[in-house]
């Protein structure tokens, strides 16, 4: 799964397939099916022990599946998605968009601060 996380489309960009937010209860269970740790237990457990057990899940895990659902874009298969594995890869879709526009307008507003220091400046 570690591999599957990310698919690079160029050496400057990097596309994500899961947040850990957003996938908290898919990354909860997946954890508890590959490694038999109940989630109770990973409540416990140290963030950075948690962080690696996650980078390990396998494809045949809830995360998993969901990720390559996801991430599909081959326009054969896509026909054959059920109506379920298109709101799956929707919903991601709509999701990751309005991050990138979060992301972007934290960008500007950064920029514009800097901008107005530097003109109170002078």
């Amino acid at each position: 799964m570690k591999s599957e996380r990310t698919r690079k489309s160029s050496p400057f960009r990097t596309e994500t397939w899961y947040d850990l937010e957003y996938d908290k209860d898919l990354i909860t269970q997946s954890v508890a099916k590959q490694y038999g740790i109940l989630p109770s237990a990973q409540d416990e457990m140290h963030y950075s022990e948690w962080i690696l057990l996650v980078g390990g899940l396998m494809e045949d895990t809830p995360l998993g599946q969901t990720v390559l659902i996801r991430k599909e874009n081959d326009k054969e298969r896509l026909k054959h998605f059920t109506q379920h594995e298109h709101r799956i890869r929707n919903e991601w879709r709509s999701f990751a968009a309005n991050q990138k526009l979060s992301e972007k307008k934290k960008t500007e507003d950064f920029a514009k601060m800097f901008e107005d220091i530097f003109k109170n400046m002078f």
